[in-house]
């Protein structure tokens, strides 16, 4: 119920900037070779992001944040902002699946944002002082960077709905495990991680909590979590959680793990530890082609 009030309080908030934004005419952003390029431009960015950090660097924008991906691309597509702040792989998802969608690779440090590899990276978040960070790290640390590289090809295509047939990581799933590796994502930010309500995509895991049956996980957090996991001997669960309540769900101990595209910053790392990065992309900004 909170998520579908909390979805229904996003498009409220988009039909609302689409009544009261539609009378500036949109900018077109499509020649921009650098942030600065960008000046006057309509950007959003998620809220309580890294991305939201990053937009306050593009000067004299007319900046806004939105709770989610999915509100994000719907005041695109309805021209009440001229772009939004994502990950690479999140543009490459997004712009197979629209075509009338493109982005601007503004690559870090060059042209684009001023990012530390811990802004633009991923890595599993765990409470502080978990032990479980030092095997995580080991089991990281097998994964080449083709192996990752094509995984995240292969989670894009097939968050796009294109035929994969056998996934770039996998691993034996332990004949007897030791324990369950409860791990939390939003299940909303293709194609690190999203929900297939019906006919489960290649790699697929159900959803557990109250509410959730029937429902799947994938994406490449998901196989993530399930090669950790299925190394470490344990089961895996994974649990659908919106992006504030992450953090507070591992510090209650309602899961033992953040597997969600979150960046090790330093502000996070106050509140909990993190593992070594898994993934790492520049920033980009996806915008609606005129």
């Amino acid at each position: 119920m909170k998520k579908i009030i909390a979805m229904t309080l996003a498009l409220l908030m988009v039909l609302s900037l689409a009544a009261c934004g539609n009378s500036a005419a949109s900018m077109d952003i499509s020649g921009a070779k650098t942030i600065a390029d960008l000046k006057g431009a309509k950007i959003a960015a998620q809220t309580g992001t890294f991305h939201a950090d990053a937009l306050k660097q593009i000067p004299e924008v007319q900046a806004s944040d939105l709770p989610d991906f999915t509100a994000l691309l719907e005041a695109l597509k309805a021209g009440t902002i001229d772009g939004y702040i994502a990950e690479e792989p999140t543009a490459f998802d997004v712009c197979m699946s629209n075509e009338d969608l493109a982005y601007l690779p503004l690559v870090n440090n060059d042209t684009g944002f001023t990012a530390t590899d811990a802004d633009t990276g991923i890595a599993v978040g765990l409470k502080t002082g978990n032990a479980l960070r030092e095997q995580i790290n080991e089991i990281l640390s097998q994964i080449p960077a083709e192996t990752r590289s094509e995984l995240m090809n292969q989670m894009v295509q097939i968050s796009a709905g294109k035929e994969v047939t056998k996934l770039a990581l996998e691993s034996e799933a332990p004949a007897n495990p030791t324990g369950t590796l409860k791990v939390a994502m939003e299940c909303a930010y293709a194609p690190f991680n999203w929900t297939d309500s019906s006919n489960p995509s290649l790699g697929a895991v159900p959803i557990s909590g109250e509410g959730k049956e029937g429902l799947y996980a994938n994406g490449y957090d998901v196989q993530i979590a399930k090669y950790i996991a299925n190394k470490l001997g344990m089961d895996l669960e994974i649990y659908a959680i919106e992006w504030d309540g992450l953090i507070p769900a591992l510090d209650a101990g309602t899961v033992d793990a953040i597997i969600a595209g979150m960046s090790p910053t330093a502000e996070r790392e106050e509140q909990i530890d993190f593992t070594d990065v898994y993934y790492s992309s520049n920033l980009v900004v996806i915008y609606k082609k005129k």
